[in-house]
């Protein structure tokens, strides 16, 4: 008896000893558990059994997964159930006030508790015993020692599997690091090209996440909303007409939404979009992302990554933009310095001072370079011409304009000044300046010759702003002409205009920079208040009239940049 005894204490002995050297030589917990079933339910009979383990999730203290089962009802695997357990560590479905519907379902009817230690690690569910007899005191005994030695190395595995889910993470996370600095680096290597960076977004998400559909709206300098771009083959709700909401945080879209500009995106099947700030805080672009080709739904992990891509591909695009305006204003710049310079060296550096008359002529350059030409010609002792024109357009073009109409004057005023015909030379002008420029060119052109010892005026206005002459108080416009430079080629007859000269008599030529230049109320300065300048001051030298009148334009528009060139000439005789 006593032999007997013996012998299967040391066969038991063995049978535990042989079982923890198999649980303890591996960490995988579908190996441990599922070893624990098929020992015991070899051992006590029993055709079903599962073991549960808690979750740990801090909010759920009595929430269990299924992590191993054998001969139970298929789908119990992997499902996870809330479950009240008795204080008791060893149960029968007898001492439950609530059982699971899962575990009622299964025909449960035995449980141990796992503790590590002191901490709950699981539950151990036990059926019936085939012969219906319930587990005697040393089977309960073999049971709980066997969870004993399993309960280290199950904690183990826990643990081992909780860190090897971290290092997981933290791997996804470091390639995403990765991810996000060589993306960094391929946007500041590519950052001149815009499409460029649109491209290498493309090819991240979809390599990443399988996001093929993406737009980017942004109001990035400007009032409104706009495409900054999209995917190939997307097509963009139109969104214009529609109010824009204020968006704080992501938003996951569907068709079902109450907002109607999220549902025209959700319609075109996109799925998550993404707010970008600016630095004050403010709305300043939305990213629309599409559905993922393998349909599975935006995680929270995806989620942070994805801002963090877009926030960086969105600087990347407005540098991008910031750097072709830039390139854009260099070349403007440069173009206007070329431009101020041609023009600066057509106007006259010095400004003759005929006898018995006081000239003034100045011009004042605005921002973007115009074509204001004026020019003071000495052609004998008793001639001299008065040229002042306003060529149409800005910059290069209109200075380039301006230096070809001013070879052309100056040619023609070099033949016979005694059989010189300033309606001819006028026509010619107008046939050469049609035949060599574009149609939307043309030249507003005033022009005469002044002679100092008959005291006579004689000129041609095509089309330019009407000279004034100041005689006894009286004002005379000087409007004889026709019709502005380049916009007809033959055809069309100019008409001389002739004037006389009487002692303190003023002319004053100008440019429309001055009579439209406009104040802060939209209101232009026009010519009456030249009029008013020079009856105020008819004593004053061209010059003293010259500067009054400019300082009064600039007063009046209370700026100090110009949108156009001023240019103005006077014209006084002394005695």
């Amino acid at each position: 008896m006593n032999k007997t005894y013996s012998r299967e204490k040391q066969l038991e002995l063995d049978s535990l000893i042989e079982f923890s050297n198999l649980i303890n030589s591996n960490l995988d917990l579908n190996f441990i558990l599922n070893n624990i079933l098929l020992t015991l339910m070899g051992r006590m009979l029993i055709s079903k059994a599962m073991i549960l383990i808690k979750t740990e999730s801090p909010d759920k203290r009595n929430e269990f997964v299924i992590s191993a089962s054998k001969g139970v009802l298929p789908g119990t695997n992997g499902s996870v159930i809330e479950f009240d357990l008795p204080k008791e560590p060893y149960f029968t479905n007898e001492h439950i006030s609530h059982i699971p519907q899962i575990i009622s379902d299964n025909v449960i009817k035995y449980f141990f508790k796992i503790y590590f230690q002191k901490k709950l690690l699981g539950v151990l569910c036990l059926g019936e015993k085939i012969n219906k007899k319930n587990l005697s005191k040393s089977e309960i005994i073999f049971i709980e020692t066997i969870l004993n030695i399993s309960s280290t190395t199950i904690e183990n595995t826990l643990k081992f599997e909780e860190i090897r889910k971290l290092n997981i993470e933290l791997s996804n996370k470091i390639n995403k690091l990765n991810s996000l600095f060589e993306l960094s680096k391929e946007f500041n290597t590519n950052f001149l090209d815009k499409n460029k960076i649109i491209n290498l977004l493309s090819y991240t998400l979809l390599g990443n996440y399988g996001i093929k559909d993406l737009i980017i709206i942004s109001k990035y300098r400007a009032d409104n909303f706009y495409i900054m771009t999209k995917t190939a083959g997307v097509t963009v709700p139109d969104f214009q007409d529609y109010e824009i909401p204020e968006l704080k945080q992501y938003k996951l879209l569907n068709i079902n939404t109450e907002d109607k500009f999220f549902k025209l995106f959700a319609e075109k099947n996109f799925e998550l979009v993404i707010p970008i700030f600016s630095k004050d805080s403010e709305l300043e672009s939305m990213v629309f992302l599409g559905k993922k080709l393998n349909n599975t739904i935006y995680t929270e992990e995806d989620i942070t990554f994805l801002e963090a891509i877009m926030n960086l591909s969105v600087i990347a695009l407005e540098n991008s933009i910031l750097f072709k305006e830039s390139i854009e204003k260099q070349i403007l710049e440069n173009e206007l310095r070329i431009a101020r310079d041609i023009q600066n060296a057509l106007l006259p550096k010095k400004i003759v001072q005929p006898p018995n008359y006081n000239f003034f002529a100045n011009n004042l350059p605005a921002l973007q370079i115009g074509g204001d030409y004026f020019d003071i010609i000495k052609l004998s002792e008793t001639l001299y011409a008065i040229v002042i024109a306003d060529v149409s357009g800005k910059g290069t073009p209109a200075a380039l304009l301006m230096a070809n109409l001013q070879s052309i004057v100056r040619a023609y005023l070099k033949t016979d000044i005694d059989k010189f015909d300033l309606i001819n030379a006028t026509e010619k002008i107008n046939s050469l300046i049609y035949e060599n420029t574009d149609v939307d060119k043309f030249i507003t052109f005033f022009w005469g010759i002044l002679d100092i010892e008959r005291n006579k005026f004689k000129y041609v206005n095509a089309g330019h702003n009407p000279g004034i002459l100041l005689t006894n108080g009286n004002i005379k416009e000087l409007d004889v002409g026709g019709m502005i430079i380049g916009v007809f080629d033959k055809g069309f007859k100019y008409e001389l205009g002739e004037v006389d000269i009487y002692e303190n008599d003023i002319i004053a030529l100008f440019t429309d920079g001055i009579t439209e230049s406009k104040n802060p109320n939209n209101q232009e300065y026009g010519v009456e208040r030249v009029i008013e300048i020079l009856k105020n001051n008819s004593e004053k030298s061209a010059d003293e009239l010259g500067e009054k009148i400019l300082e009064d334009v600039n007063k009046f528009s209370q700026s100090d940049s110009l949108f156009d060139d001023q240019t103005i000439i006077i014209i006084k005789r002394i005695h």
